[in-house]
């Protein structure tokens, strides 16, 4: 094949799904593969700039306005038209298109118009969204791991997000028209980030499509890490509850340890409030990142929910940094 469509909600640095979504477009064009790249929030990376790059220039429902979210949640219209017409320039014939996300801004239609103009479709499986309504097996009002089948009636009755009722109700719409209309058998290959997750997602998956385990990319460019014992505990991610990062907050206070948190989301104030000592700086660059994690004594991931594949700690090892 000779194009390669990455297609993914974000193309900026707000999450290891994105990460890997940048960094498989940057290597696949390196390797002299024409890459194009589709995304639906408006930030894009300098990395992606010498990829041809189109943004529907939207939000998720956390950061979009009611009305917005109500038009789009369930089945985001306007980016299957915006997608079909970016399709028009490629053949299905010498053409590939990968994707890495979709449920938050692009939705299944994005997928449904790819498969209605005969592209073949692959699906890296970076969380557990095809199958979970709430993308993470996990009830959060509770801190535990949910074990309840996805969209069976103990499913539905569960208010399982940290959002409240109407957002569980809107996403067991979504991932009801999800079921109705079938798109997980619109993909012809499946990938797996680990087999850990591989376990927990394929008795969801059609038996009879192909799927492959491959483990996140990152670099093995290995640079001098710090050896100083008073360094920082450090978190990469988004800073939800699920992540586990207020309990990190807490207990970095507790030993008298410092902890950095690189990475945004709903519980910065909560970590602030348990810890005031935290150093939270925001989302950053690929680069950036890597620099505090060679500036680490350790990274921690201290996560409540199933972990896919945990990015950051991939990275790290790589580094020679203990995680």
């Amino acid at each position: 094949m000779r194009n390669i469509i990455i297609v993914c909600d974000g193309a900026g640095p707000t999450g290891g799904t994105e990460r890997v979504a940048i960094t498989t477009a940057v290597g696949l064009q390196q390797r002299g593969y024409n890459v194009a790249y589709f995304a639906g929030e408006p930030i894009a990376t300098p990395e992606l700039d010498a990829i041809r790059t189109v943004s529907m220039g939207q939000a998720d429902a956390y950061h979009a306005s009611k009305a917005e979210v109500l038009k789009r949640f369930v089945w985001n219209t306007e980016a299957g038209a915006r997608f079909g017409q970016f399709l028009e320039g490629f053949s299905p014939s010498d053409t590939v298109i990968h994707v890495h996300a979709f449920r938050r801004i692009l939705s299944g239609a994005v997928i449904k118009e790819a498969k209605r103009r005969g592209f073949k479709l692959v699906f890296t499986l970076h969380d557990f969204g095809v199958v979970c309504p709430n993308t993470t097996f996990y009830i959060a009002p509770q801190n535990k791991i949910c074990t309840l089948k996805p969209l069976s009636a103990s499913c539905n009755a569960c208010q399982c997000t940290h959002r409240g009722w109407p957002m569980k109700l809107m996403q067991t719409a979504r991932g009801a028209n999800l079921a109705r209309k079938k798109v997980v058998n619109d993909f012809d290959h499946f990938v797996y980030v680990s087999e850990f997750s591989r376990r927990i997602i394929e008795p969801y998956i059609p038996a009879d499509k192909p799927a492959t385990t491959i483990y996140n990319p990152v670099s093995n460019d290995k640079q001098d890490v710090t050896t100083d014992q008073g360094a920082a505990f450090t978190y990469v991610g988004r800073l939800s509850q699920e992540k586990g990062v207020v309990g990190f907050a807490r207990a970095a206070k507790a030993a008298g340890v410092t902890c950095q948190f690189i990475g945004d989301g709903p519980e910065r104030e909560a970590i602030l409030a348990v810890n005031p000592k935290a150093v939270l700086t925001g989302w950053l660059s690929h680069a950036e990142v890597q620099t505090k994690i060679r500036q680490s004594r350790a990274v921690v991931m201290p996560s409540l929910w199933y972990e896919t594949a945990g990015l950051a700690v991939i990275e790290a090892i790589a580094q020679g940094v203990p995680a």
